[in-house]
Order: C-alpha cells, then structure tokens, then sequence
C-alpha cells in the first residue's frame, strides 16, 4: 500500500484505486487490493468524508461497512466509475439495524449508460436490481440522520422514503432518468416528509408516457423555504412555484438532457423526451415566483410571441440577479436569432455580472459542422459565434457596472463549452468552461459508435 498523506483539514477523499491513477482533487491517493481497504482509516481519527472515485464493478459492502464503523465519518460519495455493477449484494446482517450516523450520502451513476445501453444492446436490468438492493441499504438507514442526498432516480428506493420522515434533510437531488411513468408519483409524497429541505435539484431525464410531473399536487400547509430550486421540464401549474418562499437566491428552470443533445443523437439513441418550455410558460411561472433575492437564474425556453415580455420582466421580478443563463431555441428552424435585441433588452438587469447564452445558431447539433467542431479548428461558425460574442459583449460593457463577461456555447465533439466574451478578448478555457451537464466521456461510451449512429 502506498498513501500520500496531506494535512487533516485537507483530507476528505479516501479509497482504493489502480495503478496509475491521479490523485483526488490533489488531496489523498491511495492502491492496494482492495480486500485490505480500510486499514488506512484508522490513520485518521478525524475523517469524516470518504469519496470512491474509481473502484472498478462498484464499491463491495466491506468497504462500506468499514466506512460505517468509523466513528467520525458521516459522508459517503461514490462516483460515475465506482457504480455497483458486480459487486456482491449487502449483507442483510450487516446493514444497521438501528439507523447509520450517515449524513451525506451521493451516489452519481454516468448520466448516459441507457444510451449505451441502447446502443450496444445490453441489458441494465441486473445492474439495477444490484444498484438498488444497495441504495436500499444505505439510504433507509438514514432516515432520522440525513441533511444531504443525491440519487439516481433509476434505483433510489422512492416509495420506501416517501413513508419516512426525513427531518434533518436540507439537500435533495435526483439525477439519472425515470424508468416508469409511475415513479414520479412519489416525490410529491416525498417532499411533505422534509420540513427542512433548502436545496432541491430534480434533473431527471422523462420517459416514454410522461409529460412534465409535478413535483406537488397540491399547495401544503406551509411554505417550502426553499433556497435554491433546479427542475427539469417543469410543469407550469405545479403547486410548488407558488410556495417556494421569499428566500430562493438560485432558480434553474431546465431541460435533461441538454436538448442539443437530444437534436444531435435523436430520441432512439437517448431514450427520453424533452419536453422545454416556450418563452409563455416561462414567463407564467416567473410570474409565480415570488424571489426579490434571487442571484442565479436558468431558462431554457423555446421563441414565442412573449419572449420580450419574459426577459423584460426579469429586472423587475429579480432586481439582485447577478448570473443568467439563457438556453434559447427557434420556433422553427428558418427563424433569425436576434441575439442584439436580447443582449439590449438584458441590459436593464442592474447588477447582471455574468450572462451565459446558448444560441440556437448555425453550427449547432442539427449542423453537419457540429460533429466536427473544435475549439481550436478553423472554422466558419467558430467565427461566426466569435464575432456574436464579441458584439454581444459590447453592448453590455458599457451598460452594466458589474458586468464581467457573456459565454456563448460552443458544441464539439464530445461537450458543450462555454467560450468567454469580453470587449475585445476571447476565453478559450475547456476546464474552466465545460457545460458539466452535456458531457459525453468518448473513450467511455464509444463515441465514435454514437456518431455512426445518427
């Protein structure tokens, strides 16, 4: 075995990893057979954190169970290369029987493996019976103790949690894709049982037979206090927008995944829909929204008659907003894209420091240049989104005194990046710029299959 050792303040990332591997946000490394995992915890009377970053087949029980048994550690995070694929099921003698002291629990499988799946013909079925015997384990332990979740929504043993209480829990976030239509029908459920939930995020991919669920069905006695609310495909008349409260500060109303996506691999290859707003519904839910603190706002919206209505109304709904992200699609293809016009209505916005466009443009995903696209190449509508960019940047400099820069996002191979506009300069920075949410790992899913494809 062979460890770095950092200070303990630093220390938060532990687990067993191959040869060759880099270190965990440069604090701590660890290989060895992973049969011996655990015994450099004892090392660290103080760890409360553990992250599994890349145990290959998932994380086993053992490992858990050590993590369980210490007595300081209360966070437990498994990465997109530590999934549960062939590890042994849990022991049912060895889950708590009297709850865990478990208070972060993440569990983040890759957000495309249906689509590998669909595409190479192989079967998830086993991997989510496994995944949820595990999640089952952990997460019903937890009850009296969590304040932190996130959860696939393939496997997150929903109906159980809906039965529980969950008082201490501030931070919910489904991620993955709904597998039946029937399995949002609990998070309404779920929600009344966390009077103290601040942080939701529901960005779930919608299946074949849904339509927008809503996240409550009916106004509760009690307002939620939310502080933050990210929602995929939101319903325009869901209940939950006429209760969050007065404290939100971040507001992403959404699509899973990035439609660009969808447009460049087709609904075959993602399995799933994506059913965003027109400009309309966006404006009818602001219009919901009572958020005089709000900082951080994301639309993604589709043109329509209202849309001037909808960004002028922002400065007056939102008078603190700082960062604004706009994913703006044509009603129809042959549409012109007045991207002066909005950057001019934006400028009314008085504290507006960051503005992230992605403009339904030339080059983009329904494009043949798209699949070939790079940040470096020389390329017609790299120009073109440069000069955008630039233009749009000078409208808003000498309007806006805490204006910083607008991002324009540009579609390669395997991402979307946002390129950084400021008067007269351009950013190119892929790790400071990547659109996390639409990242495809090439060497992972095969890209070069998943463009043959389409």
């Amino acid at each position: 075995m062979s460890v770095l050792f950092y200070p303990t303040r630093d220390l938060y990332v532990c687990g067993y990893f191959h040869d060759g591997d880099l270190l965990i946000s440069r604090k701590y490394v660890a290989w060895n057979d992973p049969s011996k995992f655990g015994l450099e915890l004892d090392f660290f009377p103080a760890l409360k954190t553990v992250t599994f970053a890349n145990a290959a087949g998932g994380v086993p029980w053992y490992a858990i169970k050590k993590c369980l048994e210490h007595p300081t550690v209360t966070s437990i995070s498994i990465g997109a290369n530590s999934t549960w694929m062939c590890a042994p099921p849990p022991t049912p003698s060895d889950i708590p029987p009297h709850g865990s002291r478990l208070t972060h629990l993440s569990y983040t499988p890759w957000q495309w493996r249906k689509t590998e799946s669909v595409l190479y013909k192989t079967d998830l079925r086993p991997i989510y019976a496994l995944e949820s015997s595990y999640l089952r384990a952990l997460v019903l332990s937890m009850s009296r103790t969590a304040e932190s979740l996130t959860l696939p929504a393939e496997t997150a043993p929903l109906s159980e949690m809906a039965n529980m209480d969950w008082p201490r829990l501030h931070t919910l976030s489904l991620v993955g894709r709904y597998t039946d239509p029937d399995q949002c029908r609990f998070i309404p459920l779920l929600l009344l049982r966390m009077p103290n939930l601040r942080n939701l995020s529901i960005k779930v991919m919608q299946c074949e037979g849904m339509w927008r669920p809503h996240l409550l069905k009916d106004l509760p006695e009690t307002i939620l206090r939310l502080r933050s609310l990210k929602v995929s495909y939101p319903a325009p008349d869901d209940p939950i927008f006429s209760c969050i409260g007065d404290g939100l500060t971040s507001l992403s109303l959404r699509d899973s995944p990035r439609r660009y996506f969808v447009a460049r691999y087709g609904s075959r290859a993602l399995s799933a829909i994506s059913p965003i707003l027109s400009a309309s519904e966006c404006l009818a839910i602001l219009k919901r929204i009572s958020a005089p603190r709000l900082l951080v706002l994301e639309l993604v919206y589709q043109a329509d008659a209202a849309e001037d209505e909808l960004l002028q109304y922002l400065p007056e709904a939102f008078p603190l907003l700082q960062e604004l992200e706009l994913h703006r699609y044509r009603a129809q293809p042959e549409d012109s894209v007045p991207y002066l016009h909005v950057a001019r209505t934006l400028t009314a916005i008085k504290y507006l420091r960051a503005l992230y466009l992605n403009l339904d443009i030339n080059g983009t995903p329904t494009s043949q240049t798209w699949m070939y696209d790079g940040l470096e190449e020389d390329n017609v509508w790299l120009d073109l989104r440069d000069e955008w960019g630039l233009e749009i940047a000078k409208v808003l400099q000498p309007n806006l005194e805490s204006f910083e820069y607008v991002a324009v996002l540009l579609h390669c191979r395997c991402a979307g990046y946002w390129v950084r506009y400021l008067p007269g300069r351009i950013v190119h920075d892929r790790r400071y710029a990547t659109d996390a949410d639409a990242f495809v790992d090439g060497p992972r899913i095969g890209i070069r299959k998943l463009l043959s494809a389409c």
